[in-house]
């Protein structure tokens, strides 16, 4: 999320609390968890309570661990649970797209929301989430395929502050609260507030004898601290504190109803977030290198691919290109293009599982040209990574610094994709030829084989991620993520969106019945919908999603 900078957007919060305030507050959580509660079965099976970080990475999360700073999770969850040594976040690292493959299985290239900024260029839709006054409208955007965890439920399930709940049957949006802490910078109150409203949903529901199959919590405040304080700064660990804080009298108040042992926490976080001291103007670096290489997106054969413009140099403007900055530390470009077709992408009509075969399998692969602009991308020095659409679906083209390589998905009828990964020019972009994924280079493997083999090089399960990224036609045609140590965005110290590991590697736990602790060494993040499905006894179907379940 992102809070208002300029003044006319301070102006524009200070009027929308004043329209908050009067429209009333409502019926409390308790009395509609306690309704909701009223009108399913009597029967209450288990209880998942999500503890949703926004921009918590598993590095900053154990640090804080290992300091003493949440001594109450600690307990509850890190010692009793089932921690993912490393849990990649879906591609990019922004709230958004991973908050909705989170509630859905789906990744972000398949449920209709790519990104935090994102164009549609059939339906001619640009739409920013991070704007404050509409965050909670982005359930509009979810393809009707992509049904949440909330829709599948029965109807008593709980979502508090989170933006995105389609289908939930309480949800507490606090708006007022969150209007308040963007336009104050101040997030204790908020975070807190949150906790109170979960201790009060299981309490309105434990009147009629039922705990809410699901409790969604969500924590905004972290995302904000750090961006503005920094990772290591005493603001965060201070907002970190205080959530833990709110947690153990959270859980003092479970316990005096005999609930706690009842409920499965689960500790998860969208992506995390990277410092950094030097602003990059990502407008004057993209046009530098559209204007020495005019590139355009052909999408008449319904694969936006990039192209050399074919139009004469006084008539191309690189001002058609709409590049955006989502979270501070990711650049996406949608290149000028010429009209794409009517029909609905093949990507949101079905996910992974279900994807017909678009070439014979161990097909010989030519090596495509270069996009010179592109390249020109990546040799800036503050680039590490440029990633494009391939010259047809289910193909990416990655550039480094000084190489490029190429991804290719080989979809098979009635069987899992597989992915191959080769280097086409110079140096491995992604730095696998010194990694454990090195035996795989150069040949076809599927999902998990990729997963498990680069889950502890800089950039993890990039293989398997980006081709489904570039599924949808929302996604932009070029992605930069880079170097350490810059970003895209002033007035902040840190920010996220790129594909390095400090932003797509989060902490992800589990703690509660059933549950033998442990630690399992590599997971996506997208694989929580099917395992709390699972683990809650509720039938559905797999191929309808991208993440598999974890039991």
């Amino acid at each position: 999320m992102r809070r208002p900078t300029s003044l006319a957007a301070r102006a524009a919060t200070c009027a929308a609390i004043g329209v908050f305030l009067s429209q009333g507050s409502g019926c409390s959580i308790h009395a509609r968890a306690r309704t909701a509660a009223e009108n399913v079965s009597a029967d209450s099976g288990p209880s998942v309570c999500v503890l949703f970080f926004d921009g918590l990475s598993g590095e900053a999360f154990e640090r804080l661990v290992e300091a003493g700073a949440l001594p109450n999770i600690k307990a509850r969850i890190v010692d009793r649970g089932l921690s993912v040594k490393t849990a990649v976040a879906s591609v990019p690292s922004e709230t958004y797209p991973n908050l909705a493959s989170l509630e859905t299985g789906l990744l972000p290239g398949h449920h209709g929301i790519p990104a935090n900024i994102w164009l549609d260029r059939r339906l001619q839709v640009r739409e920013a989430h991070t704007n404050i006054l509409g965050i909670f409208s982005s359930t509009d955007y979810l393809v009707p395929e992509a049904r949440t965890l909330f829709e599948r439920l029965p109807g008593d399930t709980v979502a508090v502050t989170t933006p995105l709940a389609r289908g939930v049957s309480v949800h507490a949006r606090n708006r007022i609260a969150v209007v308040a802490s963007y336009a104050r910078n101040e997030w204790s109150f908020l975070d807190r507030k949150t906790l109170d409203d979960v201790g009060d949903a299981y309490a309105g529901a434990a009147t009629v004898g039922r705990v809410p199959p699901l409790v969604w919590a969500h924590f905004v405040g972290t995302d904000e601290v750090a961006h503005v304080s920094g990772l290591e700064s005493r603001e965060f660990q201070g907002t970190m504190s205080a959530i833990d804080e709110a947690f153990g009298r959270l859980l003092r108040r479970l316990r005096r109803r005999h609930l706690d042992e009842r409920i499965l926490f689960v500790l998860v976080s969208d992506h995390g977030n990277s410092s950094y001291g030097t602003t990059v103007d990502a407008n004057e670096l993209v046009n530098r290198a559209l204007r020495a290489n005019p590139t355009e997106a052909d999408c008449s054969k319904g694969d936006c691919v990039l192209v050399p413009a074919r139009r004469k140099d006084k008539a191309y403007d690189v001002g058609d290109a709409m590049i955006a900055v989502g979270a501070y530390r990711g650049v996406m470009i949608w290149l000028p293009a010429n009209r794409p077709p009517e029909d609905v992408p093949s990507a949101f009509r079905a996910p992974r599982r279900k994807r017909k075969p678009h070439a014979p399998s161990g097909a010989p692969l030519k090596i495509p040209d270069a996009s010179l602009f592109a390249a020109t991308l990546a040799r800036a020095p503050e680039v590490r990574l440029v990633a494009t659409r391939g010259p047809s679906s289910g193909m990416v083209a990655l550039y480094g610094p000084s190489g490029r390589a190429e991804i290719v998905r080989d979809d098979r009828d009635g069987l899992e994709s597989l992915y191959l990964y080769r280097v086409l020019e110079g140096d491995d972009p992604l730095g696998y030829a010194h990694s454990a994924a090195a035996p795989l280079v150069g040949s076809a493997h599927d999902p998990d084989e990729w997963l498990e083999a680069t889950a502890e090089t800089e950039f993890p399960d990039l293989v398997v991620q980006l081709p489904e990224f570039f599924d949808s036609p929302r996604s932009p045609d070029v992605f930069i993520s880079p170097q350490d140590g810059y970003g895209f965005t002033r007035g902040y110290t840190a920010g996220h969106g790129s594909l390095s590991r400090s932003e797509t590697v989060v902490p992800l736990l589990f703690a509660g019945p059933g549950v033998t602790p442990g630690i399992l060494h590599a997971a996506r993040t997208v694989d929580l919908a099917p395992t709390l499905l699972s683990y809650l006894g509720v039938d559905y179907d797999p191929d309808e999603m991208d993440g598999e379940d974890l039991e």
